[in-house]
């Protein structure tokens, strides 16, 4: 049944994003998360926009370095395509996001905690979380969707090919199931960032203003 607004940031209540040392900075003095598409488009490294991206890659833009994650976890045979989408589509939808994961107080959902930890084994981290209520009020709940996956990962259960294509994305009234079940919350292009937004390299904190006096 549909979700409503409401019942959405009631019961994810917090969201979250996690983001290496190279874009932290930028991120937290513009409070702005921008999609891969937003970043690269126009520049000369817009060739990364182009298929799967097999390794994580830093890039410079307008003389500051930018790191591009790679699409490791979208493995082809673990894929069933929808929606007469190739998996070309699919990275283009995924590319074109900014993604924060559904949580609460005790923190993200079981995929945003799984996704924390691969990145921490491979070096610093920084947590971004913020009021879900307030992140809809900044960025309107009409450019919200939701997944209720980690798109940008797929593995298959009991033999069965996890279904991605452009229906994985999804406005709250196309809700297919409840609200505690939302994974992913996205936004096309850009997205800002409340003023209340914390920080942290630990899930256990502390916890930081993102807001400055700078």
């Amino acid at each position: 049944m549909p979700i409503t607004p409401a019942a959405f940031v009631n019961s994810r209540r917090l969201a979250f994003h996690v983001c290496g040392a190279i874009n932290f900075e930028s991120i937290r003095r513009k409070r702005t998360l921008r999609s891969a598409s937003e970043i690269l488009e126009g520049t000369a490294h817009q060739h990364l926009l182009q298929g799967k991206r097999s390794q994580t890659q830093t890039v410079d833009v307008s003389g500051n370095p930018v790191q591009i994650r790679d699409h490791k976890p979208l493995i082809l045979a673990n894929i069933e395509l929808l929606d007469s989408c190739s998996l070309n589509d699919f990275i283009n939808e995924l590319n074109s996001r900014v993604f924060l994961w559904a949580g609460t107080e005790a923190g993200p959902c079981t995929s945003g905690k799984n996704h924390i930890r691969k990145y921490q084994d491979e070096g610093d981290v920084f947590i971004f979380r913020t009021p879900t209520r307030r992140l809809l009020e900044l960025n309107s709940v009409e450019n919200l969707e939701i997944t209720f996956c980690n798109s940008g990962s797929a593995r298959q259960n009991a033999g069965i090919r996890a279904k991605r294509g452009r229906s994985t994305f999804m406005a709250l009234e196309n809700a297919t199931q409840r609200p505690g079940d939302v994974v992913e919350i996205t936004f096309r292009r850009s997205a800002l960032l409340p003023a209340e937004t914390e920080y942290a390299k630990e899930l256990t904190g502390p916890w930081l203003p993102i807001a400055t006096d700078a």
